[in-house]
């Protein structure tokens, strides 16, 4: 089962070929990358895309393939958190869009909205935050501090009235969705609710390879209610999986699939982020890898029990470590490695050792 699904992740060797061209196929091939602005080591989108993608592609080829100019590949919203999915998958998450009118409708001003959307309207390829906050006054949005403005204009992106399709650096720039996304996207949104719960569903399935209801349904931040009638709709198959107090579920082709599992050549392990799609969901890392993570950069540095910016050792098919790091004027620092409960600290030093040459390597740093 694990091999299962480490391999629907795509994950390759260092030096070997892979599966994805570049940090669009990734995003498209597992179809949500988490977001997270925090650079100690990389930002949450590029290390997710570094460790499904070979040594020769590199951190700065990243955010110019996943907000590309001219034709987007991508969008931005919310499950629980912020994150980035495929161009493609706009129509399957109308029905959440729809949820958050439901909910947050009845607390948007409209005279504020529609100066928003006049705003937007005027300046082609989007606009970013601060110039919208300019236009209604001094407040501005600092930190975890949000401006009214910025509360009604994330609202506005939950609720699909607006749309993030690019970027400028690091801003993010809002669009109009009848402007910034193609109109086949737009025209699939409107296909049969149940065509696409079901189509969100295998979509789950197959970057999981194996998913129970609550799996599905914090993936997408869906109801357990929601996510129980999409896995019914798509049909998928029922599964025992030997100490999981829940069903999980595949698509067929998984379950005709053989995955090796084990530990593999020292060589091939990858460092993998704290929100990378094998982690940032806690409890199912713990169910499947027996790894029992936490982040802790906002930990007291005298609380903690690993380190600032810890990444899993993926070896194969398992975890068989952890390890601190911070990149320091022009190098990535490997501050310490743990050891999981049963693999030798030899093997589990050299897989990680391995891993952080070849993430340095990506970042264009040295490892130290």
């Amino acid at each position: 089962m694990r091999g299962a699904v480490v391999a629907a992740q795509q994950i390759p060797t260092p030096a070997g070929p892979n599966t994805y061209a570049d940090a669009a196929e990734v995003l498209a091939g597992i179809g949500l990358i988490q977001l997270d602005p925090l650079t100690r080591v990389s930002t949450a989108a590029r290390l997710t895309s570094l460790t499904r993608l070979s040594r020769k592609h590199t951190a700065g080829d990243v955010d110019p393939a996943l907000w590309p100019h001219g034709a987007p590949a991508s969008f931005e919203a919310f499950t629980k958190v912020a994150c980035l999915f495929p161009l493609s998958d706009w129509p399957l998450l109308r029905l959440r869009r729809e949820a958050a009118q439901q909910r947050h409708g009845h607390k948007l001003d409209p005279t504020v909205t529609g100066r928003i959307r006049d705003l937007v309207a005027a300046h082609p390829g989007g606009v970013g935050t601060g110039v919208i906050e300019a236009e209604f006054g001094p407040e501005r949005t600092a930190g975890w501090h949000w401006s009214q403005v910025k509360k009604a204009t994330e609202l506005m992106v939950r609720m699909g009235d607006l749309v993030v399709t690019a970027r400028d650096g690091v801003v993010r720039l809002f669009d109009l969705p009848e402007r910034a996304l193609p109109e086949p996207i737009r025209r699939a949104e409107q296909l049969p609710a149940d065509e696409l719960r079901a189509a969100l569903a295998c979509r789950a399935a197959a970057s999981m390879a194996v998913m129970t209801v609550t799996d599905f349904a914090h993936h997408y931040h869906l109801s357990r209610d929601d996510a129980a009638l999409g896995i019914e709709l798509a049909e998928l198959v029922a599964v025992r999986v030997e100490g999981w107090r829940e069903t999980a579920y595949a698509l067929p082709e998984t379950l005709e699939q053989t995955h090796d599992a084990g530990t593999g050549p020292a060589g091939h392990a990858r460092l993998v982020g704290p929100f990378d799609p094998l982690l940032r969901d806690r409890r199912r890392a713990l169910r499947i890898f027996g790894f029992d993570y936490r982040f802790e950069a906002y930990v007291p540095r005298a609380e903690r029990i690993y380190g600032h910016y810890v990444m899993g050792v993926l070896s194969g098919a398992e975890l068989v470590g952890r390890a601190d790091l911070q990149r320091v004027d022009g190098t990535l620092q490997m501050n310490q490695i743990w050891t999981e409960a049963g693999v030798p600290k030899r093997s589990t030093d050299a897989r990680a050792r391995g891993a952080h040459r070849t993430l340095a390597a990506q970042l264009g740093v040295d490892p130290i």
